[in-house]
């Protein structure tokens, strides 16, 4: 099974080289690697063709930066390109354990069940990568999963591999989330969940973490989006309340 890792970027510089250099470091052999630069104001952009053209295995594409906080337009553009059976995607603040991808391979290829999504635990590390906590999903079914996301968003979603044909389903999602007048500011992976499970699809989870590390700090886009006066958390748990209930 073949597995493309994305890697999104927008004013990395600070933590792109622990972050590619783990994804590069990966022992699963079966791998496409693709940085996505999102319009770059600093020098990211140019410092990731300087690692290119020193013969590092990586693609890099440069997009445009449509949505703020988030990683839509990689999202869109690697499943419209890619061909591997599989994608996911490493955010440029965070890193990984070396064989996080082949464990994860390892645990799909085991499982008896039609996979479209799966997640694993997430280690929340600080700044400087001292661990902080673990978080892992437990559920066994559709109705505990719709369950949880009326509390909050249920899925770790830096750690989802996406099975490539769910991306017809995905689309499907995010144009709900517009024509619903969600708001589309970094949350829509929140949304996004509750509307694969409206339409049947179970992100399955991992009881335990894979070695994933998510760098919390006050740049991420958690905190930027958590900046605004709004609640959409809220706003989405409403929505799929009145829907479901």
């Amino acid at each position: 099974m073949r597995i493309t890792v994305v890697v999104p970027t927008y004013n990395s510089m600070k933590y792109i080289d622990p972050c590619l250099d783990s994804v590069l470091a990966q022992t699963y052999e079966d791998m496409d690697v693709i940085v996505y630069d999102n319009e770059s104001t600093d020098e990211t952009y140019e410092y990731l063709k300087d690692r290119k053209s020193d013969g590092e295995d990586f693609e890099l594409v440069s997009i445009p930066n449509l949505e703020p906080n988030g990683y839509r337009e990689a999202m869109d553009h690697v499943f419209e390109h890619s061909e591997s059976d599989y994608v996911t995607f490493i955010s440029s603040d965070d890193y990984v354990d070396k064989d996080y991808i082949s464990k994860y391979m390892q645990i799909i290829d085991n499982t008896k069940v039609d996979i479209k999504c799966i997640q694993s635990g997430i280690i929340w590390v600080t700044e400087e990568g001292e661990t902080v906590s673990e978080k892992i999903h437990n559920y066994s079914s559709m109705d505990e999963f719709k369950n949880l996301c009326l509390e909050e968003s249920p899925v770790n979603n830096p750690t989802v591999v996406y099975h490539n044909s769910i991306w017809p389903i995905l689309s499907e999602c995010r144009e709900a989330h517009f024509n619903n007048n969600l708001p589309d500011i970094g949350v829509g992976d929140y949304d996004m969940w509750c509307g694969l499970a409206d339409r049947g699809v179970l992100v399955h989870s991992i009881p335990g973490h894979l070695g994933y590390f998510y760098r919390w700090h006050s740049d991420q886009c958690t905190w930027k989006v958590q900046e605004n006066a709004t609640n959409y958390d809220q706003m989405i748990k409403d929505y799929w309340r009145n829907k479901w209930e």
